[in-house]
């Protein structure tokens, strides 16, 4: 151990947080929640319960969920800001929280950034940066030149927040939670103030630091697009649980559960018939992909996403599905279409088609496009 803080002390800090990060194990990771639990006085249920996440060396992990799920408390346990009941809390290897032990916040090392920025309003670019940094530093002017230039903001360093737009604010926020060289950066929400643009700039401008940095990374938020766009691996939290986590492509197409799949992307669920790989339901027959073993003639609930399907009106008169509504979307016009049987179901096709409400229509599946379906 001596050796390895001698080590630590001849090192420049990016090189230090590296090596801390990376000398925890496979087991362990960077950031270890395992069975971590949470009670807010006096309530008498969790709002998280045995909750188990291994974050890595480098990794980029969302957790997504609606409000009230216990995502934000999740990351204020991590941060230290919320105790842990039970359970325990790695940072790096080392215990950090349990019932027993309250590792302050300001001895993990780790960057924060809150969706409400929380900038200093006295202070200019430059100071608010510098504020966390090590006040003995030889090379901070140039280490908070260089960041400022990486988050493109050169050039602020005199101005003051009221200054800044939402957007350069929060590119402030994420330049000083960088500078102190932190062993991960946790983001609560940080585009949610944002218009969609702007966020969606921002966010790949995150990516692009973080992984240039090797900074491991937790983001929480409620927006399943930001969370598949830029995510190594999505959690999905939903009543004090972790439901699934997986890489965002797998996770989208082979949800664990009907929750799983209405948290990462739109969805319909229906009713229908499950035999040898394929279901019939009221819209017709269709190649199914089952989870689970399922055995034939079951009773099942089927998946269809807007984008796995397309409609056809040609010979309609045949037809018994019916379009109910058409919404023009830009690039894709989408449509309602329910069945003699009153369910319910959305397509997205290209709005050339232009086939019209009330139109009688043929439902397909997409090119080497499944449905999933889930036991009832």
């Amino acid at each position: 151990m001596k050796l390895i803080l001698n080590k630590l002390k001849k090192l420049s800090k990016a090189s230090e947080r590296k090596l801390k990060s990376e000398m925890s194990s496979d087991e362990t990771g960077v950031i270890h929640l395992d069975s971590v639990s949470h009670f807010y006085p006096n309530d008498k249920f969790p709002t998280i319960e045995n909750l188990n996440l291994l974050v890595k060396h480098g990794e980029f992990i969302s957790i997504l969920g609606e409000s009230g799920a216990g995502k934000t408390t999740t990351l204020r346990m991590i941060a230290g800001f919320e105790k842990v009941s039970s359970g325990y809390l790695r940072i790096g290897g080392q215990l950090v929280g349990s019932n027993f032990l309250h590792a302050p916040p300001n001895h993990r090392n780790l960057g924060v950034v809150f969706q409400d920025y929380a900038l200093f309003p006295h202070m200019t670019v430059y100071k608010n940066i510098e504020f966390g940094m090590d006040s003995k530093m030889v090379d901070k002017t140039d280490k908070i030149n260089s960041i400022l230039s990486m988050v493109g903001m050169h050039g602020y360093e005199n101005k003051y927040v009221h200054e800044l737009s939402g957007g350069q604010q929060q590119r402030v926020a994420i330049a000083r939670a960088v500078a102190i060289n932190p062993i991960a950066l946790l983001l609560d929400e940080p585009f949610s103030n944002l218009d969609r643009i702007l966020a969606r700039e921002l966010r790949k401008d995150i990516k692009k630091i973080v992984t240039n940095t090797e900074t491991t990374t937790i983001l929480v938020t409620h927006d399943r697009e930001e969370a598949l766009a830029i995510s190594d691996r999505v959690a999905v939290v939903s009543n004090r649980k972790i439901l699934q986590i997986d890489s965002p492509d797998y996770i989208y197409n082979n949800p664990s559960t009907p929750e799983v799949a209405s948290l990462v992307g739109p969805c319909d669920f229906i009713d229908g018939e499950y035999k040898n790989n394929t279901v019939l339901t009221s819209f017709g027959k269709f190649s199914a992909k089952p989870l689970q073993k399922i055995d034939d003639h079951q009773k099942v609930k089927v998946l269809i996403r807007p984008s796995d399907i397309y409609i056809s009106n040609e010979g309609g008169e045949n037809f018994s599905n019916t379009v109910t509504s058409r919404e023009y979307r830009g690039e894709y016009d989408e449509y309602e279409i329910i069945s003699e049987k009153g369910e319910v179901i959305h397509s997205r096709i290209n709005n050339f088609e232009n086939i019209t409400i009330d139109s009688k229509v043929q439902i397909k599946l997409n090119k080497n496009r499944s449905v999933i379906v889930y036991k009832n």
